[in-house]
């Protein structure tokens, strides 16, 4: 707990923030590092929580949240509304907005999947949303994970569209301010590079980590090494976040899917002869590296 308050002390700036009322609604992993980030950053901007009690109580102790309650009400004198729900919830979310938010009031959300929301928000043209995307997370959800350095040097996606300019240069002033690096696409193109970079290395690891356990059980994995633990990191993401996101991706889910199942039945065919395995591990050794080198790890 220290670190955080010590962490938000270090960097804090006695400039205001691009908002000096930012309400989050959904004070989870990505809502309360949000929070924490902002704090550090901004003390003086106003944190507005929406979300159930017993979290507001913690956002409380931990000064993350200057105020909160449990429905949108609270959004109503923001400058800056971040939905920070799983997407199917931040999309009823939207739908309601209208009804609390001056037209003044810029929206953007944390989903880990751009059309549906991006359609969403095209239908109230009384909003102003610009759709985004933190490239950062945890194997472990909710507030008690929260960082206030969760988005340091990651990628934070943003999808505007061609009538965004002031409000869009507003927005990428927070997501530096925050410590992410603002990257602007299409939510088409968001959608396919995520669920290839992401959304499938999440449903392969959790695979992987059912078929384990079943093939193993409690007895075999004591056997396990440090590879499967780093092989399957991934696997103790809430279930709960990730059937939105199937949901809401499920076209390139598939298509990544089935390259996937094709390349693991090519294998099996070839077990005997290892032509495939040697082919496939080679490759995979230069897209690791390739991996290493784009995260900056070399």
């Amino acid at each position: 707990m220290s670190v955080r308050i010590d962490l938000r002390e270090a960097r804090a700036t006695t400039e205001p923030g691009p908002f000096a009322r930012v309400a989050i609604a959904g004070f989870g992993l990505i809502g309360g590092s949000i929070a924490l980030a902002i704090k550090r950053k901004w003390p003086s901007s106003l944190v507005i929580a929406i979300d159930q009690k017993p979290v507001l109580e913690a956002a409380m102790r931990l000064h993350a949240a200057d105020v909160g309650g449990d429905t949108l009400v609270m959004a109503g004198d923001a400058e800056l509304v971040v939905l920070a729900a799983p997407v199917l919830q931040n999309i009823a979310l939207l739908e309601q907005l209208p009804d609390y938010l001056p037209p003044t009031a810029l929206v953007t959300d944390v989903s880990s999947t751009k059309r549906l929301i991006v359609a969403a928000a095209d239908r109230h043209q009384s909003i102003t949303f610009i759709g985004g995307h933190p490239m950062s997370g945890a194997a472990t959800g909710g507030f008690g994970s929260a960082r206030p350095d969760m988005f340091e040097g990651r990628p934070w996606i943003l999808t505007p569209g061609a009538r965004h300019g002031d409000a869009l240069a507003k927005l990428e002033t927070f997501v530096t301010g925050v410590g992410a690096v603002p990257h602007i696409m299409t939510p088409d193109l968001h959608d396919r590079l995520v669920g290839a970079v992401s959304h499938l290395p999440q449903i392969t690891a959790s695979v992987l980590m059912h078929v384990v356990g079943k093939l193993a059980g409690d007895a075999g994995l004591e056997l396990a090494g440090p590879g499967l633990m780093d092989t399957t990191r991934l696997a103790a993401s809430p279930p709960e976040i990730w059937r939105d996101i199937a949901a809401s991706n499920e076209d390139v889910l598939r298509d990544a899917l089935d390259a996937l199942i094709r390349t693991l039945s090519d294998l099996r065919a070839s077990l005997g002869d290892g032509e495939k395995l040697e082919s496939v591990f080679t490759s995979a050794s230069r897209w690791r590296e390739a991996l290493v080198r784009a995260r900056g790890e070399q």
